[in-house]
């Protein structure tokens, strides 16, 4: 029993030491004029109109131990896009302390870029509410239709704010526990 102690002991000074040693990197934004908003639309590689459907947070990080960054996804069910082909809705990636304030049902005129297979919204980028696209045709023209009509909601179910990688070790500590508990009962019972 004293060495079941000893152990459980063990893992939560290990977990401890996981809540506790969370260190954030600081960045500093600095962002250059693009000018009007045609060469904006260059400078990005496109735009998107459309209703914002779901925010939601997430925690990037690579592996247990790399820096950890929290980013900010935001459903956008697309109405149109300039340069940039997109379907009806798409998941668009967002720095969660620098991004713009993006709300839930409302309409946007969105600059987006592709980075590494994601769609991502620059806070250097201009982020523009508007309650139907006729300002953006003016600007940009006419524009594309969303190629395909597509669901992305289920996407969003999978991002949490939370480190879950913390709690991945602690239950597996948990079952490992248990299970060193269940075979010295076993050995002791055929002893």
């Amino acid at each position: 029993m004293d060495n079941l102690k000893r152990l459980l002991s063990l893992i939560m000074a290990f977990t401890m030491v996981f809540f506790f040693s969370n260190e954030q990197d600081v960045k500093a934004l600095s962002c250059v004029d693009v000018g009007s908003p045609q060469a904006a639309l260059e400078r990005f590689g496109g735009a998107v109109y459309g209703e914002v459907r779901q925010i939601k947070a997430d925690l990037k990080q690579e592996g247990f131990t790399g820096t950890k960054e929290k980013i900010r996804y935001i459903l956008v069910e697309v109405e149109r896009s300039w340069i940039t082909e997109v379907d009806s809705q798409i998941i668009v990636t967002t720095d969660y302390t620098w991004g713009y304030e993006f709300k839930e049902g409302n309409k946007y005129l969105i600059y987006i870029s592709e980075v590494d297979g994601e769609l991502i919204s620059s806070p250097c980028s201009t982020t523009i509410e508007m309650n139907n696209p006729k300002q953006a045709i003016e600007l940009f023209g006419e524009g594309l239709r969303p190629k395909l009509q597509v669901n992305l909601e289920h996407k969003m179910w999978f991002m949490f704010e939370q480190d879950i990688d913390v709690y991945i070790i602690v239950v597996a500590l948990v079952f490992v526990v248990i299970a060193v508990s269940f075979m010295r009962r076993a050995r002791k019972k055929k002893g």
